[in-house]
C-alpha cells in the first residue's frame, strides 16, 4: 500500500467488522461507530475529530432502516443527521442502497455520496452472506 488511509466505519452488521478488520490488516486508521456488539475486544469510540479527518466514510447495507441508521450490532440509535452534520463539505461517504432521503441529506452538506451496492460485484458478493442469513 503506498500510503495510510483513515476510515469512519458507521453502523451496519458483520460484514462491516469484517471490512475493520481488513482495513486495520492493510495498515489503515479505522475509526468505528455503532459496531460495539461485533467489535468488544476494539470497544473503540469515535468522535467528530475521527469523523472530519476520514478520507472515506462508510455507512451500512442498507443506511437507514426504519428512518434510522442502520445499526443492528449498536443498542444506541442515531439519526442520519447526527452523522453527516461530523462531517465536512467534500468528504466522500459511501453506503449501500443510499435512498432518496440519503441523497438528499448527502447533497445538503455537500457531500460526496456513493452506493457502493449499485456495483454488480457488491451485489453478487452481498448473495453469499444474506442467504446464511435465512432461517
Amino acid at each position: 500500500m503506498d500510503r495510510e488511509r483513515n476510515f469512519w466505519i458507521v453502523g451496519g452488521d458483520f460484514r462491516q467488522v469484517k471490512l475493520v478488520e481488513m482495513l486495520e490488516s492493510d495498515g489503515n486508521t479505522v475509526h468505528t461507530e455503532a459496531l460495539e456488539k461485533g467489535l468488544p475486544s476494539l470497544a473503540k469510540k469515535s468522535s467528530s475529530m475521527d469523523a472530519a479527518r476520514a478520507h472515506c466514510v462508510i455507512l451500512p447495507l442498507p443506511v437507514l432502516k426504519d428512518g434510522l441508521l442502520n445499526t443492528p450490532l449498536s443498542d444506541k440509535e442515531y439519526t442520519l443527521s447526527e452523522i453527516l452534520d461530523q462531517l465536512h463539505p467534500g468528504q466522500i461517504v459511501c453506503g449501500g442502497l443510499l435512498s432518496a432521503e440519503v441523497l438528499r441529506q448527502g447533497s445538503e452538506r455537500s457531500l460526496r455520496m456513493f452506493d457502493y451496492y449499485e456495483r454488480e460485484e457488491c451485489k453478487i458478493a452481498n448473495a453469499v452472506p444474506t442467504a446464511w442469513d435465512i432461517d
